[in-house]
């Protein structure tokens, strides 16, 4: 039987919608590349538009006598229609920007919501896990492959925090109280029916999410991360004073985007109270979105958490740093855990988060030692994959346990794993200290992929890479239902 390498449909729908919001390709139609050409355009644009301006004015106040009113009017009349054609036409453009941000918004939350909390939960983990799978972990193509998924993974994270502090009551924002009251007896999943919550607040923060960042791809931003040449590495480590200007001119362009690049959704129907309230949801989702933007930066106990702890995560998770280190991702919820207890952050907001994601990132590989049927540790480790959100102790993740007996398997087994077992922490390493070297070189070789790695690897690892593992087809439906055993 062949077995078959590449994605399966699901990672396919995944990867799809990642490349609609940041891509290189010839088509130049992600969010990301659309905002470039916008950017380099908008000179231009800007230029046209005051010409046209001014050709109006002329021949509004074009006094000439009698014999050329006839031509002036005509000439009004022409530039009046240059003049509306080229509105239409940036307007157009406009509509068209936002409606394919709001279709990708809805297609995210297609794959991330259901009607119930728990099943919402485990399609996040799905998403997060599969984003984080499909990364390489090892190799010159981590940063660029990290740069291209952030954005929805961060989106996602922003969702999930949002109902956690709404849940928890850390949320006083008026208009979203206002459509999570509304919506608390409608079905999510129809989209045939208007349900404020989803509507107007779910799609406004993802929209957020994904803009967070929209400004980098403005023309002094990029000279700042490529060069006058374009050949600077941009994932480089920017000066103090090159970081600042970036970080100035990212936060302030991603404003003037959504001000000006961005029209706002248009009513179809006919219906005369469905449009007024249509036109004012429209509004409050403007200023929400520029609200969340704006707070990102200074979040405080604000609404800007929403946006800024999933970015400081992600920033750590899916990193773009030379100094990038597989093994430290765990340290990211630490770290935003030590930020809060600093003051840095909203130290709710983080306890929130914290109790979402639990210490280790979905898709992150663990080796353990499993137990035999009487609860007595056996003499071997054994490979897993983190999967579930809301682990029920922040240090203890939930786990699709993908080696039984040194095999690699589809995923049909899942466990808790425990501090005591888990390779990850010193005491469990300290467990197979008395294992004889040549029985814990005989497990590397049996779970190890490549030559290469097996040479490199310890003999009682902390972690291991799962991507090639995820490589096979076969392998990436690691959310299933499954046999729950105990370690």
């Amino acid at each position: 039987m062949a077995v078959s390498f590449g994605k399966a449909n699901y990672a396919k729908t995944v990867q799809r919608l990642i490349e609609r919001i940041y891509n290189h390709s010839p088509l130049k139609d992600s969010i990301y590349e659309q905002a470039v050409l916008w950017f380099a355009a908008k000179p231009q644009e800007d230029a046209q538009a005051a010409a046209l301006e001014q050709q109006l004015y002329l021949f509004e106040n074009n006094h000439s006598g009698a014999r050329g009113k006839a031509g002036t009017a005509r000439n009004l009349k022409e530039a009046e229609s240059q003049s509306q054609e080229f509105n239409n036409q940036i307007e157009e453009a406009k509509f068209q920007r936002y409606s394919e941000l709001e279709a990708i918004c809805y297609d995210v939350l297609q794959l991330c919501q259901s009607d119930t909390f728990v099943d919402t939960n485990q399609q996040t983990a799905k998403m997060l896990g599969t984003i984080q799978l499909m990364s390489p972990t090892k190799g010159r193509h981590v940063a660029k492959t990290n740069q291209k998924v952030r954005h929805l993974y961060k989106a996602l994270l922003s969702l999930r925090l949002l109902d956690r502090l709404v849940m928890d009551g850390l949320i006083d924002h008026p208009y979203i109280m206002e459509c999570y009251q509304a919506s608390k007896e409608l079905p999510y999943a129809d989209n045939a029916i208007h349900h404020p919550y989803r509507d107007n607040i779910h799609v406004t923060v993802l929209m957020a999410a994904i803009l967070q960042d929209i400004g980098r791809c403005h023309p002094s931003c990029q000279l700042l991360l490529k060069g006058p040449e374009g050949n600077f590495d941009e994932f480089r480590e920017l000066e103090a004073d090159e970081r600042n200007t970036f970080l100035q001119d990212s936060y302030t362009e991603a404003f003037n985007y959504v001000q000006h690049a961005l029209s706002k959704g248009r009513y179809r129907g006919r219906a005369r109270d469905e449009r007024d309230r249509f036109v004012r949801d429209e509004e409050q989702k403007r200023e929400l979105l520029l609200l969340l933007l704006k707070q990102a930066a200074r979040p405080q106990e604000g609404i800007g958490n929403v946006l800024r702890i999933p970015q400081i995560y992600t920033s750590m998770v899916l990193s773009t740093k030379q100094s990038y280190n597989y093994e430290d991702l765990p340290k990211a919820a630490l770290a935003l855990d030590k930020s809060a207890e600093l003051g840095k952050i909203s130290k709710n907001s983080v306890a929130g988060f914290l109790r979402i994601v639990g210490m280790f990132p979905q898709g992150y590989g663990l080796p353990y030692i499993p137990k035999d049927s009487d609860g007595n540790d056996m003499d071997r480790y054994e490979y897993a994959i983190v999967a579930g959100l809301y682990p029920s102790n922040f240090r203890q993740p939930f786990c699709r346990i993908v080696t039984y007996s040194l095999t690699y398997q589809a995923s049909a087994r899942a466990c808790v794993l425990s501090i005591e077992n888990n390779l990850y922490f010193a005491p469990a390493r300290k467990k197979l200290e008395v294992i004889p070297e040549e029985r814990l070189l005989d497990i590397l070789r049996k779970l190890v992929y490549d030559f290469q790695e097996r040479m490199a690897s310890p003999l009682i690892p902390k972690f291991w890479h799962p991507y090639d593992y995820f490589l096979h087809t076969k392998n990436q439906n690691l959310w299933n239902k499954a046999i729950v055993i105990s370690n």
